[in-house]
């Protein structure tokens, strides 16, 4: 199934799954996902799921960007970024294989399986994240791919992405976020992102682990 991401300013608020023909962007509350946005139109643009997934400027006053060139209808690519107001859509599709599904931490949420040897051959260094209490204290979640989410939905989750050689726990917008944001080694994140080193502790939704190299 394909989805896309929303950001905003470097933080994800929320993501979609394509699962109808039309997914609508714009202003009103009319819209599949309505953006508050004095720079978005009243109903700027739609995501079509035909044969393939489409984005579609809908005569919007400023424009879709795509990859940073402004298009009026193309079809998407995984890992495309479809720019709409001050709004990131990252369009991810499940069938590529550099895409990490959600991880919940919940009692009946499966974690990764430790790194194959394939996986500890490759030239980047592979990373863990070691759950240290909670329902599912003991267990590893291994990071291969861009996006990790942590939490449990409805109240605090937080995202561990992959730049290049780097990762970054980055908050995620929704309830709980901000009275009570992730921490790291004890420290509540004070800025959309902060890049992760070996040993840190986070704390997301009560439940603590530690990102340290595999």
């Amino acid at each position: 199934m394909a989805r896309i991401i929303l950001t905003h300013n470097g933080a994800i608020v929320k993501e979609y799954p394509l699962t109808k023909e039309k997914l609508t962007v714009g202003r009103k509350p009319s819209n599949d996902v309505q953006l508050d946005d004095p720079t978005v139109s009243g109903t700027h643009a739609a995501f079509l799921m035909l044969q393939h997934v489409y984005i579609e400027d809908l005569d919007s006053t400023n424009g879709v960007l795509l990859n940073g060139k402004k298009v009026s209808k193309r079809q998407l690519n995984h890992g495309d970024v479809v720019r709409i107001g001050r709004h990131e859509f990252k369009y991810i599709d499940d069938n590529a294989e550099d895409f990490e599904s959600t991880v919940i931490i919940s009692a009946d949420t499966p974690t990764a399986s430790r790194p194959t040897a394939a996986q500890s051959a490759e030239s980047h260094k592979n990373y863990v994240v070691k759950i240290l209490s909670g329902s599912k204290a003991g267990e590893v979640l291994t990071l291969t791919k861009p996006y990790t989410t942590l939490g449990t939905p409805g109240s605090q989750m937080a995202v561990i992405a992959r730049r290049g050689q780097n990762y970054f726990l980055m908050r995620m917008s929704g309830s709980g976020v901000a009275s009570q944001p992730p921490r790291i080694n004890g420290q509540p994140l004070q800025t959309e992102s902060q890049q992760l080193n070996s040993g840190d502790t986070i704390e997301v939704s009560d439940t603590r682990m530690r990102f340290e190299e595999a």
